[in-house]
Order: structure tokens, then sequence, then C-alpha cells
């Protein structure tokens, strides 16, 4: 049995992708423990790059107004994401997203634990100024993370919905900058990256 994901936002339009890493503890406790932790890596976004094992994109948390903080995220947060070669003029050089939702669930009669937050590109805080997200995708585009524990095994994922190339700002230098890595991560070349992630969170 699968606890339904209402958080996960149809897929409509451009592209879906998924990473996914799972292990079978053999024993509840330690599922409970495993899920425990992998929560608790899950929001540490500071340190995603240490889970991991590589530090070529790096993420950081920062309040509503794009300023760095080390705590759990809440929803209305930000994640700036320093992705490897050149950033965005409108992102001062970075991918913003916004932290839109958090679903968390328990299921004692089918022994089941389900916790996931949803971000989405967004405008540059720091900006203050124009809507246009500063990312390479489109805001109809999500990214929502998941950790779940089913009986003895315990999972993680991440799922991209509704990806379109973020390609119609009014900077052309972004617009290319945009397409190329959309085109990257549309060929699966951002996969191995979130599925290195997931593993971190159970390892």
């Amino acid at each position: 049995m699968h606890m339904k994901q209402s958080i996960v936002p149809s897929q409509h339009i451009g592209n879906q992708t998924g990473a996914k890493a799972s292990v079978d503890t053999k024993d509840v406790v330690k599922a409970v423990n495993t899920f425990i932790q992998a929560k608790s890596r899950l929001l540490d976004i500071n340190n995603w790059h240490k889970y991991s094992g590589t530090a070529a994109t790096k993420f950081t948390l920062t309040d509503s107004a794009g300023n760095p903080v080390n705590r759990s995220p809440q929803k209305g947060d930000y994640i700036k994401i320093d992705v490897p070669g050149p950033g965005t003029i409108a992102g001062q050089g970075y991918d913003w997203v916004c932290i839109e939702q958090f679903e968390e669930k328990q299921d004692k009669q089918s022994d089941l634990d389900f916790f996931a937050f949803r971000v989405r590109p967004a405008a540059n805080p720091i900006a203050g100024s124009g809507t246009a997200p500063a990312h390479f995708y489109t805001e109809q585009t999500t990214s929502t993370f998941i950790v779940q524990r089913e009986g003895t095994v315990v999972s993680a994922c991440e799922k991209g919905r509704n990806e379109v190339p973020n390609t119609h700002t009014d900077k052309m230098v972004d617009n290319m900058r945009n397409g190329l890595v959309a085109v990257g991560a549309t060929l699966g070349l951002s996969i191995p990256q979130w599925k290195v992630l997931m593993e971190g969170l159970l390892k």
C-alpha cells in the first residue's frame, strides 16, 4: 500500500523526472530510526552537498528576504542554488526556488510514515523587483522531496513535474543559459545528482 501523495502535482506540460533510493532495514525499529534520520537530513538543506558526497551543486536555505539562515525550512523560505557554470543575471549568479508546501502523514494501521515538501522556481528575493523566476525552469515547474517508511522499507525520492525551460526572460544571456541548463536536465544530467542525494539521506 502506498500513501496518497497529494503534494505531488499532476503532470500537464513539459518534462517529468524523478530519482529514488530505498533501503530495506529488515527491522521496524531500525526503519523508524532511518526514516527519522532521513527526514532530518532532508530538512538540513545547507548540508545537502555533504550528503551527496559532492560539492558540485550547493544549496543555501534563506528566509523570504534572501538572507541565509541556519534552521529548519519553513513555508515561504527560499533555496539559493549554486549550479556549476555561469548563473543567471536575474538571480545574481544563482537559481532560486521557494518552499511552498509541506506534508506529513502517519498511518499506524498500515505502518507508514510520510514526509515531503515542494519547491517552485521563484524570483530572486534579494533583487526585490520583477516576478519572473530566476531559475532555468519556469514557475510551472515543481520539485517535491519525499521520505517515506513502509514497514521495514525506507525510501527517499525527488519528483520533478511540468519542467519547462525558462527561455522567455527579458535577458537574452539568461535565456541562452537557462535553455542549455534545462536541456541538460531534460537529458537526465540532474537525475544522478538527485539520486546520490536520495541515497545520502538514507545512509
